[in-house]
């Protein structure tokens, strides 16, 4: 019998820009909100289907690396100036845009591969108070 245990409560800040959506493609800021679940059986020996401490930390070291970054797509990273007196940190994704959607399909993809893929992944990624895309990995 599969089961999903998940966490909540990680958050991201972050800015990335959106071409694809009028109005929308200046450099802007969100706080994101996920949400991770893992689906799989329970393990005999353990009693758990994964530890909480092992996700957390899982899903710590995979968020962090979004946190307080601007997100590009590979496709534009090499076109992307930014200078000021201010230190300029990316994080590139292998996606068209800087969606919350691919946004979340690569944060995923990263938890579901440092799980050694032993999981399906469900990730929610809220971007504001309002608005969200549930990811199913793979």
């Amino acid at each position: 019998m599969k089961i999903k245990i998940g966490i909540e409560g990680f958050t991201i800040d972050s800015a990335h820009y959106t071409p694809s959506s009028p109005g929308n493609e200046q450099i802007h800021g969100h706080t994101y909100e996920l949400t991770v679940e893992v689906h799989g059986d329970v393990n005999e020996k353990s009693g758990f289907v994964i530890d909480f401490d092992i996700l957390r930390k899982v899903i710590y070291n995979v968020v962090k690396e979004y946190d307080h970054k601007i997100i590009v797509p590979r496709k534009d990273i090499s076109s992307v100036e930014l200078k000021g007196p201010f230190s300029v940190l990316t994080k590139v994704i292998d996606h068209p845009f800087a969606t919350v959607e691919y946004i979340g399909q690569d944060i995923a993809k990263e938890i579901y591969e440092k799980l050694e893929k032993k999981f399906s992944i469900t990730l929610k990624i809220s971007e504001g108070k309002d608005s969200y895309a549930v990811i199913e990995y793979p």
